[in-house]
């Protein structure tokens, strides 16, 4: 899925910066899959390799996973959204806030040198449109919090260059959906009959979804994606070993998951919007009339 060459060549597609596999898939698989769809180049760079993803829980409980079978369920991912294969920087996962970040993990990692390997992406691929998570990382992760910073630095300095990305967008969580999402999320795994108790982290976690979400006057960009739901939770059902044992295909949980992920929200950051300007689908983006 080529991108725009040449010095002259303008911007075009959508490059997707996330920290972890299955962060695109929860933010973005919807916009990703009908930008696809619309004939627009999309990508994923994925930051860390997710390798503290391997169980949840309690501080002090070992979290490392084999980092290859993360890459491979992100691989997964991108074939079920119909985009092009994902591109790595390679950093360990750093774990959540508490864990004590492993050598060589992104909050370790010096911010210069994330921004200037993004850069490179960027300036190799030359996408229109940047999107990645807003400041607050939707829930604080420090992976979350650094790919947002350093991944905002390097779309403003790409963009100062010629033929540089035009557009960057915020993947964010409104708080008007805080309440229905937990109660849709707390069906799901009654049906799906994940018993285990909320650990301690999934209650930090839980704080803060609700402590960063977002004002939704903030909300610039409402992407409904009821006509690409399907590939969402295909692409979400490949990030097999972050699942948890739940069924992304059972009738029985389609209209939870209709309420979940049937729309997904930004906040364009640049071009600056109006006051109360609102879209439908990312600007800068060929989307054939919609």
């Amino acid at each position: 899925m080529p991108g725009s060459t040449g010095p002259d060549a303008s911007p075009r597609g959508l490059l997707s910066i996330f920290p972890h596999p299955d962060d695109e898939s929860y933010g973005a698989a919807g916009l990703m899959a009908l930008a696809a769809a619309a004939d627009n180049p999309v990508w994923v760079l994925c930051v860390t390799n997710g390798d503290q993803g391997g169980r949840p829980g309690e501080i002090g409980v070992d979290h490392s996973l084999d980092p290859e079978i993360r890459l491979e369920e992100l691989r997964c991912a991108c074939r079920e959204m119909g985009i092009a294969e994902p591109i790595f920087l390679g950093y360990r996962d750093s774990g959540m806030e508490g864990w004590g970040a492993p050598e060589g993990s992104l909050s370790k990692a010096d911010s210069e040198e994330v921004v200037e390997r993004m850069l490179e992406v960027i300036r190799r691929l030359r996408p229109a449109v940047i999107v990645t998570f807003d400041p607050g990382g939707i829930y604080g992760h420090p992976d979350h919090v650094k790919c947002s910073a350093t991944a905002t630095e390097a779309y403003r300095r790409a963009a100062a260059e010629p033929g540089g990305p035009v557009a960057l967008y915020h993947q964010v969580m409104p708080r008007s959906r805080i309440a229905g999402m937990r109660a849709a999320m707390e069906e799901e795994r009654r049906r799906s009959g994940d018993t285990t108790p909320p650990s301690e982290d999934d209650l930090r976690q839980q704080e803060a979804f609700e402590r960063l979400a977002r004002p939704d006057e903030e909300i610039t960009t409402i992407v409904e994606i009821g006509e690409v739901l399907d590939r969402k939770l295909a692409a979400l059902a490949c990030h097999d070993s972050q699942m948890r044992g739940r069924r992304w295909d059972d009738p029985e949980v389609r209209a939870g998951l209709e309420q979940m992920f049937g729309r997904e929200t930004f906040v364009r950051v640049d071009p600056a919007p109006q006051a109360g300007e609102r879209e439908k689908l990312p600007m800068a983006l060929e989307w054939g009339g919609r």
